[in-house]
């Protein structure tokens, strides 16, 4: 997909669209690509504790690609 972004979500379980939305996000970063394993940096003076899931956004077409709860 085009403008796609490393969402960190303010929800345990984010599977659809509606819920990024309406829960509160932050930005990670633009997805480096979608093979292999890959490293982010988090803004420094996150509060880890407010966000549930990490999620793989579309900017472009406002749309969840994926996501996996946070542990």
């Amino acid at each position: 997909g085009p403008d796609v972004r490393v969402l960190l979500v303010a929800a345990k379980d984010a599977s659809d669209s509606d819920t990024v939305k309406n829960s509160g996000f932050v930005e990670v970063a633009p997805l480096k690509g979608n093979v292999g394993d890959q490293n982010y940096e988090l803004p420094a003076g996150l509060d880890l504790s407010k966000y549930g899931s990490v999620t793989i956004w579309c900017n472009r077409f406002s749309v969840n690609f994926a996501t996996a709860p946070l542990s």
